[in-house]
This record gives structure tokens, sequence and C-alpha cells, in this order.
């Protein structure tokens, strides 16, 4: 797995003290990050659990893109329209996509941006910013 910088990054912030460590399932690494505030309501609870999938080109400048939710969830007691993507199952949990994209003309830009930028606009999912939010 040639993922250096994302290592560096993940480590640098759990030192920091955010709840995220790396992990993998297969070839596929994630940023696993515990504890993201949502208002409640219309979520469920006020924390929720995220995967972010990290591309093995980390390295060489893929950026970052969407992320994925931990099942089971609930938003205005049914489900988010962008919550609509594959589901995988990660240590014996299951989550699904989310379809959480940066709007065009902002996307993520290595260099500029990094996981802990992207985890900010994970955040943006669940508060209704940081991207076009299109709310049932």
């Amino acid at each position: 797995m040639h993922i250096t910088t994302a290592k560096a990054e993940i480590e640098r912030l759990a030192a920091a003290g955010s709840d995220i460590s790396l992990t993998t399932e297969g070839p596929q690494p994630y940023a696993k990050v515990r504890g993201i505030e949502a208002p409640s309501p219309p979520w469920d609870r006020t924390t929720y659990d995220i995967l972010i999938a990290i591309p093995i080109a980390y390295d060489l400048g893929t950026g970052l893109d969407g992320f994925y939710v931990a099942l089971p969830y609930s938003f205005n007691k049914g489900e988010h329209n962008r919550v609509n993507g594959q589901t995988v199952t990660l240590g014996g949990h299951q989550w699904r996509a989310v379809s959480w994209h940066y709007p065009d003309g902002k996307e993520f830009r290595i260099g500029t941006d990094n996981i802990e930028s992207h985890i900010v606009h994970c955040r943006g999912f669940f508060l209704a910013r940081g991207a076009i939010n299109a709310r049932i």
C-alpha cells in the first residue's frame, strides 16, 4: 500500500486528538473518523462515524471525494436522498456511500486540501452546507 502521505496525515490528526484511524478492507484503505457531529433532529443521533476511501494513488495526486456513513441511520425518520451509493462491510459493520461531492470549480486540490479539510467538507453534509445539498 503506497499511501504514505495519507498515513502521515492520519497519524498527525490522531496525535492532535482527532478520533481517526487508518483501516483497510482488502486492498482499499480508509480513514475511519468517529464522532462527526450532527443536529438531532433531523438526524436520529448527535454523532456519526464515517469512512473516507483513500485512493491508492493519493500520494500521486488523486484527490478525495465523498464518504461512507455507518448504518443504520435515520434522517427525518427516513433516508437522506444522498445516502444512495454502494454498501461496504468493514470490521463487521455496514457503511453506505454518500453522494457528497465538491462543487464544480472547487474540487479537492492536492497541496491545498488534505484529509483534515475533507473531513470538514464531510461534516458539511450533516450540517447542510459545504456543497449543493439537494435534500428531499
